[in-house]
Formats: C-alpha cells, structure tokens, sequence
C-alpha cells in the first residue's frame, strides 16, 4: 500500500502568513513515541523541538474561583481550594492585590476569602499545585496582567521599535504617563460588586511582525476576553473554572507555522478545528500507511532516543556530554574523534564554535532551564575566547525563551541561564513512562 498523507482541510495563507510558512520551513508532528503522545518538529529532517503530553492533562493556565482555606504566616503563603479537595499553594507576593468577590479588599487575605486565580505549575509528585491572583491572559502579541501597573516590551524589541509601540499606544488612548489606562478594564468589566485591582500591558516579540492597527486590534481582543473573565466570575460560584487550560497539542500548533502531519484522526480532528478558530496560517495533514507507521517514515524513534541521551556527536568527530544535577545542568565538549594536526588551537576553535551552535541547539532540544555551566575545550588565545562568548550569545539569541550567556569563569566555565517555562523534555518523558 502506497502512503498516503491526504488534507482534510484546506487554510488559505495570505501572502505575509505564505512568508512566514517558507521561513519557518519544516514539519510539526503529532504522533505517540514510546507509548506516549507528542509533539515534534522537524527542520531539515532534524529533530529540533519536542514536548511529551502528560497523561493526566495539564491545568497549567487555567482560571477558577478558589477559596482560601487557611494562611501558613512562617511562609507568607496561603492555600487555597479550586475544586473540593484540591488544595493549591498560593504566596502572598504573588496575592499583593487580589480581587477578593466575597467582600472589598482591606489588605488581608483570610480564610473564606474567595477569589479567582490562575493555575502556575501542576502537581508534581509530593508537590501541591501552585496558583497566583495575579491572572493574566495573552495572544503571541499582547499579555494582559492584574495586580500590576507596570508596562513592559519584549527585549527583543529594538529601541525604535518599543518608542513606535509606546507613542501608538498614547495615541490610542491606552497607555497614560507609560501605564495602562485602568479605567479601561473598569469599563468594559463592569463587574458590580467586586473591587478590580490594577493591570498592567506587556508587549512580546512578535508585536514588531504586524502593523500598528493589528496590534491594537488585539489588544482590545485580550482586554475584551479579560473584561469577559471578570464579568463572569462575579456570577459564578465558588469552585467554578472560569477559563480552561489550553490543551498541549494546542498550544504547540499555536506556536507553529508550516507543515503539520499527525497519524491520529481525533487529533487531526481537534487541530483542524483550532486553526479554523485562531485563523492559523498551518497546513494540517492526515498520514494513513498499515505498511510505514509515521515513526519510521521520519525515525522519529531514533531521534527521541538521541534527544534524552547524555552524548551529543558533532561533525567535526567532537562530542558534547549533557549530565544533569539536581541544582545545575552541566555541559562538557570533548574533541572525541577529531583529529587536531600541527594546529591544534586552530582546530579546538573550530571544534568549540560548533558545539556552541549545537549547544543553542540543545536548550531549547531538551527544554534546559536553570543554570547552565558548559566546559569548552580550552584556548590560549583570548581573542579566540572572546570570539566564542560573541558567537555563543548570538546562537541563543534565536530561542523564543529568554536565554543568557553570563560570563566566562576564572576557571574557563561558561555560565548560561535559561527561563524555565516547562518541565525538561528528560522529566517530560520520565515522569510518566
């Protein structure tokens, strides 16, 4: 039987999205690997992102109406009850000014206290939930937060580029002195009876791909769905989920534009549908083959064996060993089976400038967060070294996830720290297998 990889659904691109799709380029695959369901990208046949979906799906982002059940003063924390006996930790940093529906806020959090909040990291073993009052809701444009007031731009927004933005938005009657003009939710929320605290606006990365008309279109999108959140919750009762969390397979496809391919038709079904909702310039397919499973055709299990693997080969015959440590994540690069010749710092140069490449790589592989030490094959000359930390920070630049390349150490260390947003791809697969 020929394979057979037909669309069941047919998105037209616009020419900016058709640009967006060339550039991109490779291939998002839905599939299940070693018995778990996932979600890979490909770019040159090369697997370069992955993320496992937990079996027990993930509330990470979702709101409910919580109720304070008892405050833990030794550790300026409270724990709040989302659903009858499920308990969540709650700091009080992160509660500074809630927006309590049982009564106005005085500066205190008691037990009884109702109030929605949003799910920050889901149970992990021993480990309760974690929530925030500090709810924020967010496009890939604009990120909307209560109990701030601050106004802040992506860093890897140029400065011409944030000043644009800011006079726009002065313009537009958003922003008022840099902060966001609160009478704006207070409006369109009308939520009577409960006591709204301030928000505040960030603007992301891609904000700089669309004009300025687009991107205040979806900011009134996001303050219309925050000042809807709002509305409701003063009508629900307590317990109630007020805004559900966005499936894994979602949010992957949200983050993608080119080529998807899944060999699961309910997921097939629910992507389809999705892309439709949000307008997604993706190419949705369905693979069908009793001969060739989507695994083999792409080698996926080979690629997923490599990818939770310690040992990173290079082309050059060097290699990276990747171990991880309970407080850091440590990176070694060997010259393995490369041969040095009558030059040798010419060729260890060679040889750390492409695991540096590699290395840009294999955080956002492996989702690494944290600190990041790398021991690079040493160099006498500090010309090459300073070559090397300049090469480094502009490879990870490319990461949608904050990433920075701190220094070298006395010691020849290189440190680097990453934002964690989501469990390693390594406690992904583990937790769970």
């Amino acid at each position: 039987m020929s394979r057979n990889i037909r669309p069941k659904a047919s998105l037209t691109l616009t020419e900016e999205e058709a640009a967006l799709h060339r550039r991109d380029g490779g291939k998002l695959i839905f599939t299940s690997c070693r018995g778990r369901d996932c979600a890979l990208r490909l770019q040159d046949d090369r697997l370069v992102e992955a993320s496992f979906f937990p079996k027990e799906p993930s509330k990470m982002g979702a709101v409910y109406i919580g109720k304070v059940k008892n405050l833990a003063k030794n550790i300026d924390a409270c724990f709040v009850e989302i659903a009858k006996g499920e308990t969540c930790f709650l700091s009080l940093r992160n509660a500074i000014t809630p927006c309590l529906l049982n009564r106005r806020y005085d500066g205190r959090i008691l037990a009884g206290d109702e109030l929605p909040v949003q799910v920050v990291r889901d149970a992990q073993k021993t480990k309760q939930a974690a929530v925030t009052a500090q709810i924020s809701l967010a496009d890939d444009y604009i990120v909307l937060a209560l109990g701030t007031a601050r106004t802040g731009y992506s860093t890897k927004l140029d400065r011409a580029k944030k000043e644009e933005i800011k006079r726009l938005f002065h313009q537009a009657g958003i922003l008022e002195n840099d902060c966001l003009v609160q009478a704006l939710l207070q409006e369109k929320a009308g939520a009577e009876g409960a006591w709204i605290p301030s928000a505040g606006l960030v603007v992301r990365t891609r904000a700089e791909e669309i004009s300025g008309e687009e991107l205040l279109a979806h900011f009134q999108a996001v303050l219309e769905q925050f000042a809807g959140l709002l509305r409701t919750a003063v009508h629900r009762c307590c317990y109630s989920c007020l805004r559900e969390a966005e499936a894994g397979a979602e949010a992957a496809l949200r983050q993608f534009a080119g080529e998807v391919i899944t060999d699961q038709e309910g997921v097939f079904e629910q992507l389809t549908r999705y892309s439709r909702e949000q307008d997604l310039p993706v190419k949705i397919r369905l693979y069908q083959d009793s001969m060739l499973s989507l695994s083999a055709l792409y080698g996926l299990e080979h690629k997923i064996e490599e990818a939770l693997g310690t040992r990173v080969w290079l082309k050059s015959g060097g290699y990276l060993v990747i171990e991880h440590t309970e407080a850091l994540t440590v990176i070694d690069v060997n010259s393995g089976k490369c041969e040095t010749g009558d030059n040798s710092q010419e060729t260890y140069r060679k040889i750390n400038l492409e695991a540096a490449g590699e290395i840009a790589v294999q955080l956002k592989l492996r989702n690494l967060s944290g600190i990041i030490l790398v021991d690079f094959i040493n160099m006498q000359s500090g010309r090459d070294n300073a070559e090397l930390m300049h090469f480094l920070r502009t490879a990870v630049q490319k990461d949608s996830v904050k990433t920075t390349v701190i220094d070298m150490t006395p010691l020849g260390l290189v440190e680097i720290t990453r934002k964690k947003t989501s469990r390693p791809l390594r406690e992904q697969f583990l937790s769970e297998s």
